[in-house]
């Protein structure tokens, strides 16, 4: 026997056979094996055996490819003396790759994440790329290299509750960014979106899998079930990376969570149709587990919700804790449900987060920034380790006729379904073309497909194992897809704002409201928050959109209705105020985008305060100062460089009395001016300041401050 092993190259597998066990060599294996018998390379070790006297019946061996010990169909265990074991390779070794994988992971999905973020491309291709390289590419290439990454050989059967963890968390967090107000404009379509459009999503898949797949029709039935789920992972970070404007953005995020219960549902209800007895039997079996499946999940979300609202109002929980508390309420109500009742834990996860999104009695926003940062680690790790799966062989032996299905399912099955379900809401037509070019499938695909699969093979055994390929490649072709299209059609349907220019400006006094009406006359998106409510009330008497209200309320964040809009500047008198708004809005702007302007001189010897937004125009504006210029007769000018008139000779005609607040280039590209960040002034630019001497509409100066 020693002899034999000696002999043994990389892959081949010893497996111990048990009384219980039904495993079979030379053949499919049925059954179960011990979780430590897994492994690439053995070696003997001796050690006592009686306890297992009775049980144990020996070992069978397989290879790399399934076959039986060479020389010989191996049907029946092989025989070992009692007091000799064989085992696998020591768990160091399964601790250091476990170790190696997940920093690689991890590490690559970040680093995906940042690239993007600077070369603005959609993060997702990024990380399927990613995978891929150390994945399929590495194992092919370079085997033996610990970077080569085989998720299915280091973590075995882990994966698929790590994924459904992860997409469980990710529509947590997805749900807590859904919005009730939102369903205002949109919540027919999101309606009709979810279920007439994911019917015919369902059904059209099935009859393209049917006939260009040559897929069996419970099977194709199954396939298609699964193509209608879509998910966060893939839109929320598509919906960023395109900023679609108006009410084609909160459908999509509604659309892309609340589906992938409901498609996850679907799936597994089909499959028990496709495997049960067919006719009334399986009709009643249906209904009753979608009833029981919303009775359970929505029932639990919506307790677990209450329950975590209801610790934290009564202060049971410190706030250091409510985070971690957050994250284990959502683990613990997704396992019961799916315990319960299969595929019901999804729902109650998206349930729970919606349901504290749209409370009132508690303040969640330290969740939210929390589950945001989780939700990054999460996208980031699940399609690094999704395309690290992907097998070369598999995609490669699938032909043309996977390419024209996952066409047929981009320009034919999504348009159709989106066309009918819009039909007679209030979208525009191009709003209505923005949402059929948008569409990719996620993680809960892969995780439900392979599952699903291997439950099939009794049915379909010469097909079933298609499934999870096939599945994979309509992700990463749909992906592939609408991650290059959807931006490129948003632009051109006049629908994208990437890159937002518009301002949010915190203070509505008169001279606040003047640079508001002015930034408006020249194309610039403004929206006034101010709580004095005698400023809001003039700012909309100027045309320029307000909000009554303390931005510092979730109801404002809420309700602002902030579409162009990319920048926040804090005006108020009020540092304190100033400093706690940036320090709010930054979530929403990155630190990047907000601003807030000095109410005292700058004090320390580089001139600079520390505060969390850029400071405001120059080295000596401070709020006093822009106050003081306005009441001299002061007003907003707007002036447009030359070659013959320059900066220095606007700041030479007009003095201390003009501080240059922004600047407005021949693209549209406002530049908002700070102390800390030089900008080259060129001909053609207009310069807009707030200068002394400056005809005015006195009646403004009957306004207070506010904030």
């Amino acid at each position: 026997m020693a002899g034999i092993a000696s002999g043994w190259g990389r892959g081949w597998m010893l497996i111990p056979v048990w009384q219980s066990s039904t495993f079979s060599f030379g053949g499919t294996p049925v059954g179960r094996v011990p979780e430590w018998s897994k492994g690439t390379d053995c070696k003997s070790v001796s050690r006592g055996f009686e306890s297992h006297r009775g049980l144990f019946l020996g070992f069978g061996i397989i290879g790399p490819s399934g076959s039986a010990l060479p020389g010989g169909e191996a049907r029946s265990p092989l025989r070992l003396p009692p007091n000799e074991l064989w085992v696998w390779d020591d768990r160091s070794d399964g601790v250091h790759a476990i170790l190696v994988s997940l920093t690689i992971i991890l590490g690559l999905g970040v680093l995906a994440q940042v690239i993007a973020s600077r070369v603005h491309l959609p993060s997702i291709l990024l990380l399927l790329l990613s995978g891929i390289l150390v994945g399929p590419v590495f194992r092919a290439v370079w085997p033996e290299s610990d970077l080569a990454l085989d998720p299915e050989a280091v973590f075995g059967d882990l994966i698929s509750p790590i994924v459904s963890l992860g997409v469980a968390l990710i529509l947590y967090e997805g749900g807590l960014s859904l919005r009730f107000r939102e369903l205002r404009t949109g919540g027919a379509v999101i309606g009709k979106l979810v279920t007439v459009g994911a019917a015919l999503t369902w059904l059209l898949s099935a009859v393209a899998a049917n006939w260009l797949l040559g897929l069996p029709w419970g099977l194709a039935l199954v396939f298609g079930a699964i193509l209608t789920v879509s998910g966060p992972t893939v839109i929320l970070p598509l919906v960023h990376h395109v900023r679609p404007k108006g009410a084609v953005g909160p459908i999509m995020r509604w659309e892309g969570i609340v589906i992938d219960p409901i498609g996850a549902l679907l799936a597994v209800l089909v499959f028990e149709a496709v495997v049960g007895e067919g006719g009334h039997e399986a009709v009643a079996g249906i209904f009753y587990g979608v009833v029981y499946t919303i009775v359970v999940g929505g029932g639990l979300g919506l307790v677990a919700g209450w329950l975590l609202v209801r610790l934290i109002r009564n202060y049971f929980v410190p706030d250091f804790l409510q985070n971690a508390v957050s994250f284990a309420m959502v683990v613990v109500t997704f396992t019961v449900c799916d315990t319960v009742q299969e595929e019901s834990g999804l729902l109650a996860a998206t349930v729970m987060g919606i349901y504290l999104a749209n409370q009132r009695t508690v303040d969640i926003e330290h969740i939210i920034e929390f589950k945001e940062n989780l939700r990054v680690l999460l996208i980031s790790s699940l399609f690094v380790l999704l395309a690290a799966r992907l097998d070369p062989s598999d995609l490669h032996a699938m032909g043309l006729a996977t390419g024209v299905f996952v066409a047929v399912l981009i320009v034919l099955i999504r348009p159709i379904s989106v066309f009918i379900s819009t039909l007679g809401s209030r979208l525009q037509f191009r709003e209505r073309v923005l949402l059929a070019c948008v569409a990719p499938r996620g993680i809960v695909a892969a995780a439900i497909a392979p599952a699903l699969a291997f439950e099939l093979l009794h049915v379909y055994p010469d097909q079933a194992d298609r499934l999870a390929p096939l599945t994979f490649a309509v992700i990463v072709g749909t992906v592939l897809v609408y991650g290059v299209c959807a931006p490129f059609a948003a632009r051109r349907l006049g629908l994208a704002d990437t890159n937002p220019q518009g301002v949010l400006l915190l203070g509505g006094q008169p001279w606040a409201r003047a640079i508001g009406k002015t930034l408006k006359s020249l194309g610039i998106p403004v929206m006034i928050v101010d709580s004095n409510y005698a400023n809001t009330a003039a700012a909309w008497m100027d045309g320029v959109p307000a909000y009554h209200g303390s931005v510092l309320s979730d109801a404002a964040i809420n309700e602002l209705e902030l579409t162009g809009i990319g920048r926040f500047i804090a005006l108020t008198p009020n540092d304190q105020v100033n400093t706690l708004a940036t320090q709010r809005l930054s979530r929403l702007f990155g630190r990047v985008g907000v601003y807030q302007l000095a109410t005292r001189p700058r004090e320390d010897e580089d001139g600079s305060i520390e505060t969390p937004g850029r400071q405001l125009a120059g080295a000596d504006a401070t709020y006093r100062k822009l106050t003081t210029i306005w009441g001299q007769r002061g007003g907003v000018l707007v002036t447009e460089l030359t070659p013959e008139y320059t900066i220095d000779d606007l700041l030479a005609e007009h003095g201390d009395s003009i501080v240059p607040l922004f600047v407005l280039g021949d693209s549209g590209r406002l530049t908002i001016l700070t102390p800390s960040q030089a900008h080259t002034f060129q001909p053609g630019q207009r310069v807009i300041s707030l200068a002394s001497n400056v005809e005015h509409d006195d009646e403004d100066d009957r306004a207070g401050d506010g904030g």
